[in-house]
């Protein structure tokens, strides 16, 4: 039997780590929301998703009417109508890099798109039992794990790199120091 007192604390502690979290989507005084990237990162996920959905909605049907004839084995087609739209959607996702603003964005975008297909896996084994796993992780790492690899592996290499040239503030205060 749980310990009433011991539950309730635990239950605090949820509902506080809650509230903070969905604080960062509310409002301040002045109208403002008090996390944008936190904000424009969640919408830029539903964007990725259309982006991904869209390459492999569109490229899928042409790639497997142009590898079913051949004498390529099963699993080489797969991985090639997996990695094609997954690239092709990483491109045009990259395409959010050359926009002006926080460049922490697009790996967050990227972040939150791997939660919510966290949370679907979950949500789809649960729904179609333990014995149908396979078939679910299957599919998951055909239309889900080739985009999030690359998409988020990209970003983060990007958003790296980017971070490894710009300036530092004391550096720019003063440009005499830099060497």
């Amino acid at each position: 039997m749980a310990n009433p007192i011991r539950q309730k604390e635990i239950d605090e502690r949820v509902g506080k780590f809650a509230d903070k979290f969905w604080g960062a989507f509310q409002m301040t005084e002045n109208g403002r929301v008090k996390s944008t990237i936190l904000l424009y990162s969640f919408c830029l996920c539903w964007v990725l998703l259309a982006v991904y959905g869209g390459c492999f909605a569109l490229l899928n049907p042409w790639l497997d009417g142009l590898l079913s004839g051949s004498a390529l084995p099963v699993w080489l087609i797969s991985l090639v109508e997996a990695l094609a739209p997954a690239a092709a959607g990483t491109a045009a996702a990259s395409l959010v890099w050359l926009l002006p603003g926080d460049k922490r964005l697009l790996p967050a975008g990227y972040l939150w798109l791997t939660l919510l297909m966290l949370a679907c896996l979950i949500g789809l084994i649960m729904l179609m039992g333990w014995e149908n796993a396979g078939l679910v992780l299957q599919f998951f790492g055909m239309f889900v794990l080739a985009p999030l690899a690359l998409g988020l592996s990209s970003s983060l290499l990007a958003y790296y790199l980017y971070w490894k040239k710009r300036p530092r503030a004391e550096d720019s205060a003063r440009p005499w120091k830099r060497q």
